[in-house]
């Protein structure tokens, strides 16, 4: 099973949101990247360090980093407590 876990960081690492749907995740960290850059002023500079890629998002701006980051992990379930499905 695949396990995904968006990470915020701006001032601090911010709590966690995890999910077994990429999609979900991937949107959440879509939402807040556009949250943070709404009706802001960057530089050209800033604008050029600013992006939203498939599994991580950086915004700059005034000259502060926001960064997000999804990591994907592979969960295994041990065999002495998986549980069959009827």
């Amino acid at each position: 099973m695949k396990v995904y876990v968006l990470c915020s960081y701006g001032d601090s690492l911010n709590d966690p949101s995890i999910s077994t749907d990429y999609q979900e995740i991937y949107e959440k960290m879509e939402k807040s990247y556009n949250l943070v850059l709404e009706n802001v002023y960057q530089t050209e500079e800033e604008k050029e360090y600013t992006y939203i890629s498939g599994y991580s998002a950086r915004a700059v701006i005034h000259s502060d980093w926001l960064e997000w980051s999804i990591t994907e992990l592979d969960l295994t379930i041990p065999s002495q407590h998986y549980i069959p499905k009827n």
